[in-house]
């Protein structure tokens, strides 16, 4: 139990990091700097990315078999759901594309759909040749 803590412990810079992230993004936005957003996003990115380097040389296992695992499933249960409600999405906007209004919706969702799905193809291609 200890050991568990001490981990949480140790990702709580990261955590705070992601949360000031938040913040000054909502601040900078509502404040009309939007621009700032990004740059205060690409110097969280590199923070973090720089600290999860400095605890693997510290010996801390943040990724191991069954957290892959556990977001292998997590990633393909993500994509089935989203692909199944962009395609009802779509289905139901097919009924009402008379409205001008819905007529971008129902292309923003196929859109969206069709990119998904031909990602999600061409990484499958791409790692059954690698893997």
């Amino acid at each position: 139990m200890v050991g568990v803590m001490k981990e949480k412990k140790m990702l709580l810079p990261a955590l705070l990091a992601v949360v000031a992230l938040g913040w000054i993004v909502g601040w900078v936005t509502n404040s009309g700097k939007s621009e700032l957003s990004l740059i205060a996003f690409a110097l969280t990115a590199i923070f973090v990315n720089l600290y999860f380097s400095y605890l693997e040389k510290k010996g801390f296992i943040l990724e191991d078999e069954r957290t892959l695992r556990i977001n292998e499933i997590a990633s393909r249960r993500t994509l089935q759901i989203t692909s199944i409600s962009l395609a009802v999405a779509m289905l139901l906007l097919s009924g009402k594309l008379s409205d001008p209004k819905m007529e971008g919706a129902f292309l923003t969702a196929g859109l969206v759909l069709a990119v998904m799905l031909t990602l999600h193809l061409l990484f499958r291609h791409y790692y059954s040749r690698v893997i």
